[in-house]
């Protein structure tokens, strides 16, 4: 008989994509600066040179090229330098409107000398 300990549980992952662009999070009256490195319509992965804490709730802003985003998000995991930050809805509105961010970070081209 196995041992179904060392198994890893299924977990369902949203689709994400690719990125590259700076974030700010500011929880507990600290600012903390990252770079994202993927998104999903549920939230971000990025890289931050401070450590945080699992469970933190505070404002994070996403400075793309094709605009800037600031919404509610909590801390949901870090791991291996990697911080997962999930992002949480006031209203439907704000969710269309992540939504609609996130498009276009999808559909955001790169034309040469353009940012």
């Amino acid at each position: 008989m196995s041992n179904l300990k060392s198994n890893r549980k299924f977990e369902y992952r949203r689709t994400r994509k690719k990125a590259d662009f700076s974030v700010d999070f500011i929880a507990e009256g600290r600012t903390f600066h990252g770079f994202c490195k993927d998104v999903s319509d549920a939230g971000i992965c990025a890289e931050f040179a401070d450590p945080m804490v699992v469970g933190s709730i505070g404002l994070l802003i996403l400075k793309h090229r094709s605009g800037v985003l600031k919404l509610e998000a909590r801390v949901s995991h870090v791991e291996d330098g990697q911080v997962g930050l999930a992002f949480i809805f006031g209203t439907a509105a704000e969710c269309a409107m992540t939504l609609d961010f996130i498009a276009s970070i999808a559909n955001c081209t790169v034309v040469s000398g353009q940012f």
